[in-house]
């Protein structure tokens, strides 16, 4: 499922800072970008800031709940955003774009291996002769390791939070999120299904696809397996 009620809180739990090193990172990777499409943009943190760099910025999501709170940050902000909500696996643009991203562990939300497959080719597709391609996903470690019964909660006077991991399968986990904002007497709980597969399985998709120069990165730096996050950095041959 998507994120609906829980979008509304997703930015209280989340660290701006690293936001902040996304932004670097993708600035010292790729040069002399303007047109930018976002998928699985979430609340619009990246957007946001690329928008204020003066880029043209689309940004996505199939979470109508995420592009809401989305819209009234731009509004607050006083930036320029496209933003539309699609589904990543099933997507064409009418221009061809200089960067795409597909960040923050989103791409771990497409669980089938074909339908990753399927959100290639629309970026193949959707990017300019030697445009880039920057996603991330969750490691393999961190998914069997770092997570391996993980259960985390929060019990303040105004706010309670419940996170709880339970493991499927290799690669393959369900996230149960529960919020009960004290304050406003409100209630939250979803449950999120996310899957990563070996990194080799998705060089061996994006080579398929054509893409080329496809280098890893663990965590904003130099890779290795025992992290939690791996970035993919490619360009379309």
């Amino acid at each position: 499922m998507s994120y609906e009620a829980f979008a509304y809180y997703y930015d209280s739990l989340m660290d701006q800072n690293f936001y902040n090193d996304y932004i670097q990172f993708i600035n010292e990777h790729v040069k002399d970008y303007q047109t930018v499409l976002e998928l699985g943009c979430g609340t619009g943190e990246i957007a946001i800031r690329l928008a204020h760099l003066r880029k043209q910025v689309c940004a996505t999501d199939i979470s109508k709940d995420m592009l809401e709170v989305a819209k009234y940050k731009c509004i607050d902000f006083k930036v320029d955003v496209m933003l539309s909500r699609i589904d990543m696996c099933d997507f064409a643009v009418d221009s061809q774009l200089d960067l795409i991203l597909c960040l923050c562990d989103s791409l771990n939300y497409v669980i089938d291996l074909k339908n990753v497959k399927q959100v290639f080719e629309n970026t193949y597709n959707a990017l300019k002769k030697g445009g880039s391609f920057i996603f991330d996903i969750d490691s393999m470690y961190k998914m069997e390791t770092i997570l391996k019964d993980y259960d985390e909660e929060n019990d303040e006077d105004d706010f309670y939070f419940h996170w709880h991991v339970d493991r499927i399968s290799k690669g393959y986990v369900k996230h149960s999120v529960e919020i009960i904002d004290k304050v406003e007497n409100d209630r939250v709980y979803e449950e999120h299904y996310q899957k990563t597969y070996d990194v080799e399985i998705y060089i061996e998709l994006l080579e398929k696809i054509g893409f080329k120069n496809i280098k890893l990165y663990s965590d904003f730096s130099k890779y290795d397996t025992e992290c939690e996050r791996v970035i993919f950095v490619c360009q379309k041959g």
